[in-house]
């Protein structure tokens, strides 16, 4: 069997779709190899890694998306987030809870890579260096700290200082990294996608509506890119799982979990009756990185090389 990835995108409060996704997957017998995630998906990709990317660990995983609200995700109210505008300070929420969030749903005794029972590898961006930077290369890694780093939210969360780097959301660069696992040898890949897709939108109107929208138009790029390469050559099997869901909600709204999961499993029980694989062309040696810190690694995706 050719060497088989599951991709998980960014996607925030809308992560419980990727637990239906990953449901799906697995009951039609497609057990990765190794996992790539960002940001919300890299919640889920350490999850499934620590636990073991069987079925087992599907309703383990549902429980922990369950388990997150608003006021442990996203803390305080208009008066505090004022204050902490007013005063200049760096962020708008404190990262505590989503930190145990993450210690109390991984295995007792899971804390570095190595410990995963399978691979896996997760982006964060240095807002110095303006780089994406990759964990899961160094069995040392600190597990927690490469989630935390992966899917805190600019300017909402704090970023993780870690070795002199200032990390935050990998989403802001690539927000569905296919080219991390094509890097990493993969011939099946599985990526599903539950931000932003490459279908055409409607005319964006209002000054913050345009803004967000130029922001999404910066991140989408490496999508576009990974999947024009699925062209390239043959020899790489991708299957782009795209689920628009619940594009409207709240960022801060964590009430329709379940709703979620189901639409995650359903769309992609769907796409599987009827799989489109696209072709990407196979990955060379990654460059030399220009700055190496324990854990992790400045990421040079191939088509800026």
């Amino acid at each position: 069997m050719p060497t088989t990835a599951i991709v998980l995108s960014g996607g925030g409060n809308k992560g419980p779709i990727q637990v239906g996704a990953l449901q799906s997957l697995l009951e039609h017998s497609i057990r990765p190899d190794f996992l790539v995630g960002t940001s919300a998906g890299s919640l889920n990709s350490g999850f499934m890694a620590a636990h073991g990317p069987t079925l087992p660990a599907i309703p383990r995983l549902a429980e922990a998306w369950r388990s997150a609200t608003r006021e442990t995700v996203y803390p305080g109210n208009p008066l505090t987030v004022a204050w902490r505008v007013l005063k200049g300070q760096d962020i708008i929420f404190p990262s505590d809870g989503l930190r145990r969030l993450i210690v109390t749903h991984l295995p007792a005794g899971v804390t570095h890579f190595g410990q995963l029972k399978c691979p896996c590898f997760v982006t964060a961006v240095d807002l110095q260096s303006r780089r994406l930077y990759l964990f899961g290369e160094d069995p040392g890694a600190p597990l927690v700290e490469a989630l935390m780093a992966s899917s805190v939210v600019p300017a909402f969360h704090p970023p993780v200082m870690y070795h002199g780097l200032q990390l935050v959301d990998g989403g802001v660069v690539t927000v569905t990294p296919v080219g991390v696992a094509m890097e990493k040898g993969a011939k099946r890949i599985f990526a599903v996608n539950v931000h932003m897709g490459t279908e055409p939108l409607p005319p964006a109107h209002g000054v913050l509506k345009i803004f967000s929208r130029t922001l999404d138009t910066f991140t989408a790029q490496s999508l576009f890119q990974d999947l024009e390469a699925a062209a390239a050559d043959p020899t790489v099997e991708l299957h782009y799982i795209h689920i628009p869901a619940f594009s409207g909600i709240a960022f801060d709204d964590f009430s329709q979990t379940d709703a979620m999961i189901a639409e995650g499993k359903r769309a992609t029980d769907a796409y599987l009756e009827h799989p489109q694989p696209s072709y990407v062309a196979p990955a060379r040696a990654a460059d030399e990185p220009l700055h190496r810190v324990p854990g992790a690694r400045e990421y040079v995706p191939r088509r800026w090389r």
